[in-house]
């Protein structure tokens, strides 16, 4: 079976949801048999205040059928547009 992966960049302007984003979403990413292959995460901060980031992911799944439910899944899609985050979320699937 060909593995397939997410390539995904996401820039969230607030420190909280970044945080959040990075507890919660990770997390469930792996629940459903996501591996991080790669990440990058750029923090916008100083010595007085932090402003959110900037988080780029490649997700390794089984298959692309895995992949592609757990981007559409639910639990995915309701944390994305609760949070206002689908215009702020980039995926491929590869």
């Amino acid at each position: 079976m060909t593995k397939s992966y997410w390539l995904k960049k996401i820039s969230i302007p607030n420190a909280d949801l970044f945080l959040e984003y990075i507890r919660t979403v990770l997390p469930w990413i792996k629940s459903v048999g996501g591996v991080i292959v790669k990440r990058d995460i750029l923090q916008d901060s100083n010595s007085n205040k932090w402003d959110g980031g900037q988080l780029g992911l490649v997700i390794e799944f089984e298959s692309k059928s895995i992949a592609k439910k757990a981007f559409y899944s639910e639990v995915f899609q309701n944390y994305l547009y609760s949070r206002n985050l689908m215009e702020l979320v980039t995926i491929s699937t590869l």
